[in-house]
């Protein structure tokens, strides 16, 4: 066993250095953590779980704490949610090898608020909405890593330095004034809009927004910015004005002044005349969100269905709320979200979010989504 894992180990460690070589880094840092994504049976597929259980085999464990993303269900209540044998089956394989490897097995987005990285750590993260939050909220430092490639990271305890690793790439490269569609946004509280209209438009860098809407410093409404920004484009770090600790503006840059008609047309590609069930959770619900939305709902009666999804860790802090909107009737699932997820098992194949990445990826996969702010969903699911 130790020989194998010797020259696995040697085999993760020469990957990381043949990329780091390709990307042109001088030299690999060490990271304090690594978040895996990607480790739903219906990312991974057949091959994926066989190339866990090879790692795992080799008696392989990852160098540093590791968590990871959401599964394919939730893994207490997969019955309810239509899951099929071969499908269980595939996702246990999956995570029992990651376990073997010294994953927590967290099955969340929001890694940040289990265990919050410091300002200035160094880490290798490979889901977008995490690493945008890590970057452009607590100044820790990770580049949008692919799911595989976190792996090889967490099991050397590396990563190239490069990218938003280092000073250099953590400076704006355009600046946009939001004054023209900051009091739509607020009004209208088109927040997730907002972070999917900044992707469209920047696409890549690292964009800094000078005047942005006040109602972005609430923590729900952040998450659901930045995780729609991921969603649009390849950036991972915004640096947003009152919010980053290392805003700043540079003399010379670019400077985009958004129209409401830009955001107005993102808010109409996503309508459909009616849906099956909303569904709320992209990224995962905060314990704090759970207990706002448990007393929005108090007395109220649900006429269209709601579906929650959330970690497991939020939802143990949250007991009580999750108890009290489960005997409202809303479906609470944890471990898993309405992206890896199949809504279709459910009965679901129109809904509505407040979730621009949401409604991005689902609207990918064949479903009709209709993009609205929170406030307005629950209104029409309570009538």
């Amino acid at each position: 066993m130790k020989g194998a894992r010797g020259e696995g180990l040697a085999e993760a460690l020469e990957a990381v250095v043949k990329v780091a070589e390709i990307l042109g880094a001088p030299r690999l840092i060490k990271v304090v953590s690594a978040h895996i994504s990607g480790i739903s049976y219906r990312n991974l597929g057949v091959e994926g779980v066989e190339y866990l259980e090879e790692l795992a085999e080799k008696g392989l464990r990852f160098a540093v704490p590791t968590t990871i993303n959401p599964a394919g269900f939730d893994m207490e209540r997969y019955g309810e949610m239509g899951v099929g044998v071969r499908e269980h089956e595939l996702q246990m394989r999956a995570l029992k090898a990651l376990a073997r490897m010294g994953a927590q097995a967290t099955l969340s987005c929001t890694p940040y608020l289990i265990y919050p990285p410091r300002f200035g750590d160094h880490l290798a993260w490979a889901e977008s909405s995490a690493v945008l939050y890590a970057n452009s909220v607590l100044g820790a430092r990770s580049n949008r890593e692919g799911g595989p490639f976190s792996v090889l990271e967490a099991l050397v305890g590396r990563a190239p330095y490069v990218g938003l690793h280092t000073d250099e790439a953590r400076k704006p490269s355009v600046v946009l004034d939001l004054r023209r569609i900051r009091d739509f946004v607020e009004a209208s509280r088109s927040y997730s809009a907002l972070g999917y209209l900044v992707g469209e438009v920047v696409g890549k860098g690292v964009p800094a927004l000078h005047d942005p809407p006040g109602g972005l410093k609430e923590p729900g409404n952040l998450r659901v910015f930045l995780a729609a920004v991921g969603a649009s484009s390849s950036i991972g770090m915004v640096l947003i004005e009152g919010i980053s600790p290392e805003f700043t503006l540079s003399e010379g840059l670019e400077r985009i002044e958004p129209e409401v008609s830009d955001l107005t047309e993102i808010l109409e590609s996503w309508r459909c005349e009616d849906f099956d069930a909303a569904v709320l959770g992209c990224p995962h619900l905060s314990p704090d969100e759970l207990l706002d939305l448990a007393n929005r709902l108090k007395g109220k009666t649900l006429r269209k269905p709601l579906f929650v999804f959330t970690s497991r860790w939020s939802a143990v802090v949250a007991r009580a709320a999750v108890e009290k909107l489960r005997s409202m009737g809303v479906r609470v699932y944890s471990d898993t979200c309405m992206v890896v997820g199949n809504l279709s098992a459910l009965g679901v194949h129109r809904c509505a979010t407040d979730s621009a990445k949401a409604a991005y990826y689902l609207s990918s996969q064949g479903y009709k989504v209709a993009l609205m702010p929170r406030e307005a969903l629950l209104e029409y699911v309570i009538g």
